[in-house]
């Protein structure tokens, strides 16, 4: 007799996001936000350190602005 074996994948859901420069709450169902996300490696000083942040919209061009070279 064989078993039937099943599977289930928890799907992961966002709710909300919140910026980290202005504190805003961002709902990504609604509005776009931009997520970075760093590993560090060896040759830095947070060697093996992950750090992330998330930016709503008006945050990303506010810090874009300060760029030297146009993103």
């Amino acid at each position: 007799m064989l078993k039937k074996i099943e599977r289930f994948v928890k799907e992961e859901y966002v709710a909300e996001v919140v910026c980290n420069m202005c504190g805003k709450s961002v709902n990504p169902e609604k509005e776009e936000f931009v997520h970075i996300e760093k590993q560090w490696g060896y040759f830095s000083n947070k060697d093996g350190k992950t750090q992330e942040a998330d930016f709503c919209e008006e945050c990303w061009d506010k810090l874009c602005e300060g760029f030297k070279i146009e993103a």
